[in-house]
């Protein structure tokens, strides 16, 4: 299984057997995989996984007429591949979502919720045939959403908290270095405690939680811890 990262256009070349082809076709999909629940949870036929074809055109034999340009890669490689190479292309809709894996526990197992992507290729007879393993390769690719480039001001949050048989209060303030992260970033986050109360601050516990929204039969919120960081002791 190999992975590629796109954006909205798909475009390749298949190449094919004649021999084991014979009379049947050649078929192409984009499917959409959206897992909302652990594998482990599965059990009497109850599946935590929707699978969305978004894409699906015929490869083989190819159209008269194609509405779209080859590109400079599919040419070389139907050059180089020989008769048996056919070009595809598939667009995936814009409002389609974003691939993302929302990161699992430390005692989660199996695949991890998220929604993922595939090009699926299978020779049959019709486009709604069930393809068969054998006769079926799958290509993981990415749908990326990036981050706008323009950066706004640095995240701040201030929180309060009274107490109810103590005076005073205890303010939290949070300020980040800045608004957009990427992977490996280091997250520096300068925290502030001003402690009206007669209270006393003993640990101190910073989080990175991962939040995503899914909208399936109703409304729901999955979060996840990534890193997590707390203090011993906090001298007053």
């Amino acid at each position: 299984m190999k992975q590629l990262v796109n954006l909205l256009d798909t475009d390749g070349v298949v190449l094919i057997d004649s021999a084991y082809l014979t009379d049947r076709k050649l078929f192409g999909q984009i499917v959409c995989s959206f897992r909302y629940g652990r594998e482990e949870d599965e059990c009497m036929g109850l599946n935590f996984q929707k699978d969305l074809y978004l894409c699906s055109s015929q490869i083989y034999p190819p159209p008269e007429k194609r509405d779209w340009n080859l590109t400079k890669l599919q040419e070389r490689l139907l050059k180089k591949l020989g008769p048996n190479a056919f070009p595809f292309r598939f667009v995936i809709p814009p409002n389609a979502p974003a691939s993302i894996s929302i990161q699992p526990g430390p005692e989660d197992q199996g695949e991890p919720c998220g929604v993922n992507y595939f090009v699926k290729m299978f020779i049959g007879e019709h486009e709604t045939d069930r393809s068969h393993r054998r006769s079926t390769v799958s290509l993981a690719i990415r749908k990326v959403q990036f981050a706008p480039s323009k950066v706004g001001r640095q995240p701040c949050t201030v929180v309060r908290k009274d107490f109810m048989l103590s005076p005073g209060e205890l303010e939290l303030e949070v300020v980040l270095d800045k608004q957009v992260y990427h992977h490996g970033e280091k997250i520096a986050a300068n925290i502030c405690i001003r402690n009206n109360s007669n209270k006393t601050v003993k640990k101190i516990k910073a989080m990175v939680q991962q939040g995503v929204d899914v909208m399936l039969f109703q409304n729901g919120q999955y979060r996840s811890s990534i890193a997590s960081l707390e203090t011993e002791y906090v001298k007053p």
